[in-house]
């Protein structure tokens, strides 16, 4: 009995004495988090295969007949629903990459994948794209579209008169999309950077432009 108690004296004597070395035995090794390394040029591979894709259907549409129209519509939702797939990946890994890490097609390609999306991801990442376009690390003219796409898929007034549409209110008749402060929307459109005014995108868009009339119910109350 003794002897087991001069064995712990003994033994907290020493630990005492070399408290700093015991210490560096006993703690616990921390794990080192490493940066996160952008793998740009894959990025890169990846996301202008996916623009040739998203762009590619559309130009198809744009020349069919109407009669071969509705096939190649079934045809644009799976494609984009395989890249929306791939780029929410993506976002998720690494956010919303910077132009001068890609290239300016695969960043294209990142805007029309959440663009034609639903408002879900565009309201998940719109901050971050509006934040890289006004430090030049995208196109304003996306974040601008964006924008638009978002309030008229939430029923609100646009700010830039990017976007048009077409439903059983217009009986079929492609309008643009009420806007907000229309007085002066081509002063906001030349500051993001467009370089034509809401007339000439509507005649580009084969839409009509009548900003002072608004069909009843169009917009949210």
């Amino acid at each position: 009995m003794k002897t087991t108690i001069a064995i712990c004296i003994l033994f907290s004597l020493l630990f005492a004495a070399n408290l700093p070395v015991f210490a560096q035995i006993i703690k616990p090794v921390k794990k080192k988090i490493l940066p996160k390394v952008l793998p740009s040029d894959t990025l890169r591979s990846v996301l202008e295969q996916i623009y040739a894709t998203d762009q590619g259907i559309r130009k198809k549409i744009s020349q069919a007949p109407p009669a071969d129209r509705m096939n190649l519509f079934r045809e644009m939702r799976q494609i984009d629903s395989a890249n929306q797939i791939k780029v929410k990946v993506i976002l998720s890994q690494y956010g919303w990459l910077p132009q001068r890490q890609v290239g300016e097609k695969a960043a294209s390609a990142l805007f029309y994948v959440v663009q034609h999306a639903d408002s879900g991801l565009m309201a998940t990442y719109l901050p971050q794209l509006q934040k890289l376009a006004r430090n030049g690390e995208a196109k304003t003219t996306h974040a601008a579209m964006m924008e638009d796409r978002l309030l008229m898929d939430r029923r609100e007034k646009q700010i830039y008169g990017t976007q048009a549409f077409s439903n059983v209110l217009t009986k079929g008749v492609v309008l643009i999309w009420p806007i907000a402060d229309y007085q002066h929307v081509n002063l906001r459109r030349k500051e993001a950077g467009f370089e034509t005014t809401v007339e000439e995108n509507a005649k580009r868009l084969g839409a009509i432009y009548k900003p002072t009339e608004i069909i009843p119910g169009l917009l949210a109350d």
